[in-house]
């Protein structure tokens, strides 16, 4: 129970912590926008090969899902939305481990295009 209630106190510094990380990760995707392709892969398969292919704009979707998950989940939309404490605490919890995927989704796909570079 200690470790819900750490995670119910520092949630909005988490939150407002992927935020601000979504700038350098936007600056990121503005210098991979003008040295890659114009048609990189955007997806990839459980061998690490590329398995389907799209515009390079398409580098601009993680800095904004970046900017607009923690935005619509602020700890002020939780508590209005759920009532129960233990509630609140589970979505907070579902929350970041979503930002934590597309963080580390975000690294794996950059990692790739910068070898492409």
């Amino acid at each position: 129970m200690k470790f819900l209630l750490f995670i119910d106190k520092v949630y909005s510094k988490i939150v407002i912590f992927f935020l601000l990380l979504s700038i350098p990760f936007a600056m990121v995707s503005v210098y991979l926008y003008m040295k890659l392709p114009n048609i990189i892969p955007i997806q990839w398969g459980i061998t690490l090969s590329p398995s389907n292919w799209g515009s390079k704009a398409t580098i601009f979707i993680f800095p904004i899902v970046l900017l607009i998950v923690p935005t619509f989940m602020s700890k002020k939309t939780i508590n209005s939305q759920e009532k129960s404490i233990t509630g609140r605490m589970a979505t907070e919890i579902i929350m970041l481990l979503v930002l934590a995927v597309i963080l580390i989704m975000m690294i794996g796909a950059y990692y790739f295009y910068f070898k492409m570079i």
